[in-house]
Order: structure tokens, then C-alpha cells, then sequence
């Protein structure tokens, strides 16, 4: 059975919502993305009945096995063309594509991925000329992004991810999407129920970037038998206090962003691009403080910062007297 076709000039619609179509490209340099759109229309086109499949690397390519490719079968299957590296595409991938594009085949889907730079810029021009369906693979670098992708994996398992295990996720593996997505995958597989906090700090509550957001967290709520409890299992465990500092001067410049100021949680993220629910917790936050003391604080993670850098002999020290200080002026 033929997949459907289509011939939409829809620009960078998510990779979430694509079908089989004649022609689609895939562009962003998020190999995961990129990876999951290939996996859904190789599933979707499956579900319909055989598929031919054939892969290309666009770099090794050569003449004529596109024309190959998409020709006819003698047994009546759709036929289904995965491209990738397009952004290192030869002269002869981008001469037959180019001829390609002006009288896609019928029964055949093309997907080809292109993952950044100005090469092939004249086939992506007409590619989406020909009305190819564009995906977009763009890196997520905001956490809104990041928090809204894990979401609708757990959505898509249907499965719940509270707000504040998400966030925590985030936390713990946001610069890797490739890990965040495997987080999922196993969270997904090794629980039930209701995945919050609790179960996030489980499996991945030993992350770096974890640790130091949660002990930035306590310490700046007044709460500082958990801020140094948890600082110390971290310490004691390996990890470096230099992005526990860190976390710290991070969490400190935002609660001075929004200390004060009488503007909407949704106004306050658009003038400073932090995410919404990240400038709710900054101001949640910024009712325990008053400005001398949190002037007073920045200060002193800045000290904290050069020593665990190498200004003292005992960083630990350091970042232990840091939190112990926030977490007193918090509560006064």
C-alpha cells in the first residue's frame, strides 16, 4: 500500500508530527532529533505494509543511485530513501538531487538530513522550492525547551512527569539531549507510577549539575541541614566543588534579578530569557532575603569562587562556609 503523500511547504514543523511525504528535510545539527524523525517515518511507512529501504551517506555517494533508488519495484513496495551528511554532500549527490527535486517518484519517500553550515544550500533552496516538508532539528538550549521535550516523552508513554521531576531531569542531564532522551527511556522502562523528585534524584540525583542545584536550592530557602548534608554526600562522593560554586553564584544572580521587582513571572522571563518557571522559583526564593544580605552573598561565592579555583588549600572548606552562610542569611 502507497504511504500518503504529501506536498506541504510547511517550514521547521516538529519532528514529532512528521509523516511519509515525497520529499522531507530534516534540518538542525540535534542528532537525535534527526534520529527520531527517521524512526518515525520508517515506522509509519511499515505500519502501511513492505518498504524497500535504502541509506545514502551523502559524501560517499555515487551517480546514479539515487535514480537507482527510487525506480519502480517489481513487487509493487513503497520505497523509502534515508539521506544523512548532507552538509558534507559530493558533487554527485547534489547534481542528482537537484534533478531529483524537479520530478519526485512516485511511491518513494526521500528523507535527508542536513545538519548545519552553507554547503548544499543551493539543493536545500530548492528542496523546499519543490515543496519539500521541512523538520526541525535544532538544538534545544533554552530549559523551557528541554523540560517541554521530556514532558512529552513521558506524554507520549502516557505516563506522568511532575513539574518538578521534570525540572529536576533537566538539571541533572540538560546538556545532552542524547542523555536526556535515554533518561527517559530508562525511567520509563524501570518505574510506575508517577515519576517526581524523588524518583529523578534516585536514578540521577548523583549528577553534578544536580548536587549543586539542589544544595543551591536549600541554601537559599534557609534550609541548611539539607543543603549541607547534601553537600557533603556530594564531597564526599567525588565531586568537584568548583560547579557547586558555581550553581550557587547562578541561583544568587537570579533571585538579585527579580528581588524587588513587580512584573509578571511571564514579562520578567522575556526581559531577562530566563524560562518562566525558573523566574517563579528565583522569586519564591527572593522572600527570604533582603538586599544587604543578598549584596552581601554574592560576595562572598565570589571568594568561594577563587578559592576552590585554587586560592585556598581547603576548597572544601570554602564551599561548605559559603552554603553555611547563605543558608544563615536566608532565614533572617
Amino acid at each position: 500500500m502507497a504511504a500518503p503523500r504529501g506536498t506541504s511547504k510547511n517550514a521547521g514543523i516538529s519532528w514529532r508530527t512528521v509523516a511519509p511525504a515525497p520529499m522531507i528535510l530534516l534540518q538542525g545539527s540535534e542528532e537525535l532529533l534527526a534520529s527520531r524523525a527517521f524512526e518515525l517515518v520508517r515506522a509509519a511507512l511499515r505500519a502501511s505494509g513492505e518498504i524497500e529501504l535504502t541509506r545514502f551517506e551523502a559524501a560517499a555517494y555515487e551517480r546514479g543511485e539515487l535514480l537507482l533508488a527510487s525506480s519502480p519495484s517489481l513487487f509493487s513496495e513503497t520505497k523509502l530513501v534515508e539521506v544523512r551528511g548532507l552538509a558534507t554532500m559530493n558533487e554527485d549527490f547534489l547534481n542528482d538531487a537537484l534533478t531529483y527535486a524537479k520530478s519526485p517518484a512516485p511511491d518513494v519517500t526521500l528523507i535527508m538530513h542536513h545538519g548545519g553550515g552553507v554547503r548544499g544550500k543551493k539543493l536545500l533552496d530548492a528542496l523546499k522550492a519543490a515543496g519539500a516538508v521541512v523538520v526541525d532539528c535544532q538544538p534545544l538550549k533554552k530549559d523551557a525547551e528541554k523540560i517541554d521535550f521530556v514532558s512529552q516523552e513521558f506524554r507520549a508513554a502516557k505516563r506522568k512527569l511532575s513539574a518538578e521531576g521534570a525540572r529536576a531531569l533537566v538539571a541533572a542531564l540538560g546538556n545532552d539531549l542524547s542523555e536526556l532522551g535515554a533518561a527517559c527511556s530508562q525511567l520509563l522502562q524501570d518505574t510506575t507510577g508517577i515519576v517526581d523528585q524523588d524518583v529523578v534524584d534516585k536514578y540521577y540525583g548523583g549528577r553534578v549539575e544536580a548536587t549543586g542545584f539542589k544544595v543551591a536550592d536549600a541554601a537559599l530557602a534557609g534550609r541548611a541541614d539539607i543543603a549541607l548534608s547534601t553537600l557533603r554526600h556530594a564531597l564526599a562522593t567525588g565531586t568537584d566543588p568548583v560547579p557547586i560554586v558555581a550553581s550557587l553564584a547562578m541561583k544568587l544572580r537570579q533571585v538579585a534579578k527579580v528581588a524587588g521587582v513587580r512584573k509578571s513571572s511571564g514579562q520578567l522571563a522575556s526581559e531577562l530569557g530566563m524560562p518562566p518557571w525558573q523566574v517563579q522559583q528565583a522569586q519564591e526564593q527572593a522572600r527570604h532575603w533582603n538586599p544587604d544580605d543578598l549584596a552581601r552573598c554574592i560576595r562572598l561565592v565570589a571568594e568561594a569562587d577563587a578559592q576552590v579555583k585554587g586560592a585556598s588549600r581547603d576548597p572544601e572548606y570554602a564551599v561548605e562556609r559559603a552554603v553555611t552562610q547563605i543558608s544563615l542569611a536566608a532565614r533572617r
